[in-house]
């Protein structure tokens, strides 16, 4: 019970995936018949800021040039910079090996449940989705340091995995596999870093 107690939030995005494996065509099918709005220019500027600001090589990136420049001046963004800067590498060594170990069929190539193992081609590189693990582990690391902004943290990582399904790229059950793992990789991390005073319990809303 002590457990379910401390990890009640990540218990909860377990069991969501039964619902989103059963409901992953229906929602899928409705997504694709729905999304015009892509093709508007007026989404086109933002769809590009979401799929750079939230790929792995940005925030790897970004990470690690602020923990490099800020070193000097304070110790804090340094010291959280870094953490980050270790959470984008772990989960993306996570979910990549995940992706194409599982080798789930991407939905621009099927709507059906198609796992064919382990596979290098990026049409079966579907589960988890890695924008949402990277966006969500780093959302769910910088609230921790600065959860009076925990909510625009959030939003962000929602918007790239709302990218991802509009783009047909992933399947709902794709994205909560990349909530779970970004969250569980993030509070891993956190809970091992050696400059945080205090450790994490949970995650947020718990």
């Amino acid at each position: 019970m002590h457990f379910l107690k401390n990890n009640k939030g990540l218990v909860f995005l377990i069991l969501l995936l039964v619902p989103a494996f059963y409901y992953d065509v229906t929602i899928i099918t409705w997504v694709k018949e729905h999304r015009t709005f892509q093709y508007e220019d007026w989404y086109q500027p933002f769809d590009q800021l979401i799929k750079i600001s939230t790929h792995g090589t940005t925030l790897i990136t970004i990470s690690l040039l602020l923990f490099l420049g800020t070193k000097k001046y304070s110790l804090r963004i340094s010291n959280m910079a870094k953490i980050v800067f270790i959470g984008m590498i772990a989960s993306g060594i996570a979910v990549q090996a995940l992706k194409h170990l599982i080798g789930r069929a991407r939905p621009r190539v099927t709507f059906e449940a198609v796992f064919v193992g382990p596979s290098m081609s990026s049409d079966y590189d579907s589960f988890p989705s890695g924008h949402t693990t990277l966006a969500f582990c780093l959302a769910y690391m910088l609230s921790r340091d600065y959860p009076r902004f925990s909510a625009l943290f959030y939003l962000f990582a929602i918007l790239a995995a709302m990218d991802r399904l509009i783009w047909l790229s992933h399947f709902p059950s794709d994205i909560v596999a990349g909530v779970l793992l970004g969250t569980i990789v993030g509070r891993f991390i956190l809970e091992r870093n050696p400059f945080r005073t205090k450790q994490p319990v949970g995650i947020p809303g718990e």
